[in-house]
């Protein structure tokens, strides 16, 4: 299973505030819904392609699709999918090649497997439950070079006999530019597949965000240098080499012997290291007295982006159970 590395970066270059500079590093959100604690381990099975009866002819030909292409692009969803999910470390991921027929439109979803055919997967793969592309549909609009895929997924639960999720949705991107002339439109019928594939994987790991913890970037303000302090530039320093001790005791004794535009920014640096820390509650505490005792402007709402971000956190333990 993939790990996700925990990434710092500093930006040297200066942002809003004087002698201030970003550092972006990695956190996890949690999934959009909750999927039980029991569910440990999934199978993932490709039930989107029509049967020949159910397959749009007058559509194929409209868009240009090809017979199987649906069937090739679905796969990249299901690998978008599956990356989210390795990388979110939630769930164990088993990838089937089992693919099965569905009756009716592309666009919308037919009747839920049995609860005996899931059964039988989840014996078959060793998992919890089985995640279910059930709907796909792509296409690409050549004037406007507009991709875009139409999904459904639906989660199975055999132990509690539920469908926990069954979501469908609709993801565009644009690849390249309009086209005005016959050799433009000839260019992007070569790129046709290069773009409905990309379109595909991307809405796969949307879904994947739905359900499984997700990671992102934070960027943040700090603070490198205070007039005539020290300290506060030292402690920048120790930042930047990530000796996070060295730094919070530099930082310290800004605030408690420096002058009070010194006294906020070490304050407000406190608190973005007790963030990367991971130490929510302690960050809360410095961005509020940054704002609220030493009147650093740029603390402002910084304490309530952490007070949302320990409502977070609270949610993902109880998806991760850490």
């Amino acid at each position: 299973m993939k790990k996700f590395l925990f990434l710092i970066v500093f930006i040297g270059s200066t942002v809003s505030a004087a002698n201030a500079a970003e550092i972006r590093f990695q956190a996890q959100r949690p999934a959009i819904i909750n999927i039980p604690s029991h569910i440990q381990s999934v199978a993932i099975i490709d039930r989107s392609v029509q049967t020949a009866e159910s397959r749009n002819k007058i559509e194929e030909g409209l868009t240009g699709e090809l017979f199987g292409g649906d069937k090739i692009a679905s796969q990249y969803a299901i690998d978008g999918l599956i990356e989210m999910l390795q990388n979110s470390d939630r769930y164990t991921v088993v990838r089937t090649q089992k693919t099965l027929l569905k009756e009716g439109s592309s666009r919308e979803f037919t009747a839920p497997l049995s609860w005996e055919e899931i059964n039988k997967l989840c014996d078959e793969f060793k998992v919890d439950a089985i995640i279910s592309l059930e709907l796909f549909d792509s296409d690409y609009i050549i004037p406007t070079s507009v991709a875009s895929v139409s999904v459904g997924f639906r989660i199975y639960d055999p132990k509690e006999q539920q469908i926990l999720d069954q979501n469908v949705f609709r993801h565009e991107i644009v690849w390249g530019g309009q086209v005005n002339s016959i050799a433009g439109a000839i260019n992007r019928i070569t790129e046709k597949n290069k773009a409905i594939r990309q379109v595909s994987y991307d809405a796969g790991h949307i879904y994947g965000q739905r359900i499984a913890p997700s990671w992102y970037t934070i960027v943040r303000l700090y603070y490198k240098k205070g007039k005539r302090d020290q300290n506060l530039k030292a402690g920048a320093r120790m930042m930047e080499v990530n000796d996070w001790e060295a730094a919070i005791e530099l930082l310290n004794e800004t605030v408690e012997s420096g002058k009070r535009k010194a006294k906020g920014r070490a304050a407000h640096n406190l608190a973005v290291i007790y963030e990367i820390k991971q130490d929510l509650p302690e960050a809360k505490k410095w961005a509020q007295a940054a704002w609220g005792k030493y009147n650093n402007k740029d603390s402002r709402n910084y304490a309530y982006i952490l007070g949302e971000r320990i409502s977070e956190q609270e949610v993902l333990k109880g998806q991760t159970g850490n």
